[in-house]
């Protein structure tokens, strides 16, 4: 009979004593960091929802497509159907002409030369009709783009340029009424330039407001070019300084930052796939790419680990506190845009890596909504001096003697709160606003085309040498 024998156990086949306590221990450890990860992701989840519900509660979209049905403006009462049939009537050069209508600049000091002046006037007389069109849709006074918000950053905006390219050809044709010294007919094209401007007031997004603001920009920039040939009728002068005060009051920066917030959301939410695309840059002679929707399902592995969620639990944050202080006006505004200077340097600490990449613009924001508010104030006051000139046959002392006749009150500089500066010149007279830097540079006028490192301080100037 067989026996079975057992082999005999040596020391390493003898389990240690702490072996079982350790492997308990390690898996009630690993069960404890998965709950713990479980519940804070189901807390991040619960916070991003919550700040959801809330902006939505208040009125406002958190989706493109939610955008879209935002303050809409019935057909019968959008101008802005009319002005998008003014595009269909503009009209470029078929050649490089077109290059050169672009690098045309309109302002106070620069004089152009025949052949400058001959381009000029043929892309005036040709985009006439585009001219006309706009001018019949200003007889509504509601303006809302057909814009298919629900693209998210993909939106197609390309009727910016256009309202652009209609503001230039405005610009052109005030150069020659006021050469011409047609006192009534230029104020006509500055104020068609302000209505222009005035079509983006219901468009919901921040490069929506930046044109508003180039284009307002651009018509303060005609009317100084204009004065300094001719000044315009007391009416005319009225009227203008009328539609540069409305400008200025309309305060749309919250309008324009809830928009952009309910477009860039969807950025926070997106797949391995939609990250490549949107990180790709086109080339200058690669075609434009159809624009694409996101899905809204982000990749698994950055869902599971709430990185997109924490990253738009901050932005949303940001963007609410954003919105809160553009309620206020400059100077106090850009006090508080310093704040926001620090969410540029905790989203790189906390790698927050989508909100790096869109909040850093967001305190120059409040920077050019001041400066905008200078050149419209700069444009009103000076508006008034002509007023002023042409009922007393001088040049006011001071803006004081201004008001309450011709300026219901004087404005403030909105970079320190004091008035604007004034004084006569030699020929004419300068208005001026310290500008960004809070620093009275006397009213030194920034070049043309002024190189990237020039420190010189410089003034934003209302000048008329006439």
């Amino acid at each position: 009979m067989n026996k079975t024998i057992t082999p005999a156990r040596g020391p390493r086949d003898i389990p240690h004593p702490f072996a079982l306590p350790i492997a308990r221990a390690l898996g009630i450890i690993v069960l404890l960091v998965v709950c713990c990860f479980s519940w804070w992701r189901l807390l991040l989840s619960h916070h991003v929802n919550t700040q959801l519900a809330r902006i939505r509660a208040a009125g406002y979209p958190v989706s493109g497509a939610e955008l879209n049905a935002w303050r809409p403006v019935p057909d019968a009462e959008n101008g802005a159907l009319i002005v998008t049939q003014a595009f269909a009537l503009l009209r470029i050069f078929p050649d490089g002409r077109s290059n050169e209508v672009r690098q045309i600049t309109i302002n106070r000091t620069n004089q152009w030369s025949p052949a400058t002046r001959e381009l000029a006037e043929t892309y005036v007389q040709t985009n006439a009709p585009a001219l006309a069109k706009v001018r019949e849709s200003l007889l509504l006074s509601r303006f809302r783009y057909p814009v298919d918000f629900s693209y998210g950053p993909n939106t197609d905006l390309r009727h910016l340029s256009k309202l652009r390219d209609l503001a230039r050809i405005a610009s052109m044709a005030a150069a020659f009424d006021a050469e011409a010294r047609r006192a009534d007919q230029w104020p006509e094209e500055v104020e068609l330039q302000l209505k222009l401007a005035g079509s983006l007031d219901d468009e919901p997004s921040l490069i929506s407001h930046l044109v508003r603001k180039a284009i307002i920009g651009m018509a303060v920039r005609t009317a100084e070019r204009s004065l300094n040939s001719v000044s315009a009728s007391e009416g005319a002068c009225k009227r203008l300084e009328a539609a540069f005060t409305h400008a200025g009051e309309t305060n749309l920066l919250p309008l324009a930052l809830a928009g952009e917030r309910a477009m860039t959301i969807p950025i926070f939410r997106m797949s391995w796939k939609e990250m490549q695309v949107w990180g790709q840059d086109e080339g200058p002679e690669s075609p434009p790419r159809e624009p694409q929707h996101f899905s809204g399902k982000p990749a698994l592995f950055l869902s599971l680990t709430g990185f997109e969620e924490r990253d738009l639990n901050f932005y949303l944050q940001t963007m609410d506190e954003g919105i809160s202080l553009a309620a206020f006006a400059p100077p106090a505004s850009l006090t508080f845009a310093n704040d926001l200077e620090s969410a540029r340097s905790v989203a790189g600490k906390r790698v927050y890596f989508l909100s790096g990449l869109l909040l850093p613009y967001l305190p120059k924001v409040f920077v050019r909504e001041a400066t905008m508010q200078a050149d419209i104030r700069l444009a009103t006051t000076a508006l008034a001096v002509e007023r002023f000139r042409l009922a007393r046959g001088r040049l006011p002392e001071g803006l004081r003697e201004l008001a309450p006749q011709f300026l219901e009150a004087v404005p403030t500089d909105p970079f320190d709160g004091a008035p604007p500066r004034y004084r006569q010149l030699t020929r004419g007279y300068i208005i001026y606003s310290v500008d960004t830097d809070g620093h009275d540079d006397g009213g030194r006028e920034p070049p043309e085309r002024r190189e990237s490192g020039d420190k010189t301080g410089y003034d934003i100037t209302f000048i008329v040498e006439r």
